[in-house]
């Protein structure tokens, strides 16, 4: 367990821009104006790393969403607190987005408007109501026999369940489920690898084999709620990626189908 991990915040000026709900503008502050918070960004990549373990220039790359440059020790510079602008406006954002309450616990001067990630947008945009269905593999599957209140379903450990989805026309399916706010690619076929599969107008039990067949699932130790997003795509065949899907979608049909579910022991 990693410890806790306290950034001491220097003394820096502050350009707050509240109607873009950004703390700093990055390519207007002067270089001595950065060197406080490039160091506490730096840090703070720092203590993330040692949270989530993992190579750091790994995490490092993401953030700054290039790759390291060449050299002996490629950090030396920002440990210093000098390092390129338009790199540190990318690390104070990738954070802000992806990991904004670790973040504004140990930094919450540089972190006070909280960041939609892309993929949220993507789903709030091109969700539809209803569509997709959790259900029990057999026909007295579900743990509670009362309809819960707030419409989520509550599966067992080891209980088996599939999706049962509507289709208001042929099309692709790839889907994603999220658990302690993370997102996974979901097989849908009969392999790990098959990740896209296509049904046609109606219903279809999900996932499947090629000829039909529904392959039951279920949860052996992850207890909670589990949510689900299942991407129908209209145009040609789509690419696997959450961000690639979010192009995809710039110019094809898509609809998102959610649903969620609970585990408990």
């Amino acid at each position: 367990m990693a410890k806790p991990f306290l950034v001491a915040m220097p003394t820096y000026t502050c350009t707050v821009h509240a109607m873009e709900d950004t703390e700093l503008d990055w390519l207007a502050l002067s270089a001595q104006e950065r060197r406080g918070p490039t160091k506490t960004l730096y840090e703070l990549l720092r203590a993330l790393h040692r949270s989530q373990g993992g190579r750091f220039d790994d995490l490092f790359e993401q953030a700054q969403g290039v790759p390291l440059s060449q050299g002996i020790d490629p950090y030396s510079n920002i440990k210093r607190g000098v390092y390129d602008r338009h790199k540190m406006r990318s690390i104070h954002e990738w954070l802000a987005t992806h990991h904004f309450t670790f973040a504004q616990k140990e930094a919450p001067k540089l972190f006070q408007y909280p960041r939609r990630d892309p993929w949220d947008v993507f789903l709030d945009t091109y969700a539809v109501e209803g569509g997709v269905q959790i259900i029990p593999a057999d026909q007295f599957g579900i743990a509670s026999r009362k309809p819960p209140q707030d419409g989520i379903p509550t599966f067992r450990l080891g209980q088996k369940y599939l999706f049962e989805l509507t289709a208001s026309k042929p099309t692709h399916v790839i889907a994603f489920e999220e658990y302690e706010q993370k997102w996974h690619p979901l097989a849908l076929g009969d392999a790990d690898k098959d990740l896209i599969v296509h049904v046609g107008t109606g219903k279809s039990k999900l996932p499947s084999t090629k000829d039909g067949r529904p392959i039951p699932l279920m949860e052996h130790d992850q207890t909670g709620q589990h949510r689900f997003a299942f991407i129908l795509c209209f145009g040609g065949k789509p690419p696997t990626g959450r961000d690639a899907l979010i192009g995809y979608a710039a110019e094809n049909e898509v609809a998102v189908q959610l649903a969620s579910m609970r585990i408990k022991a």
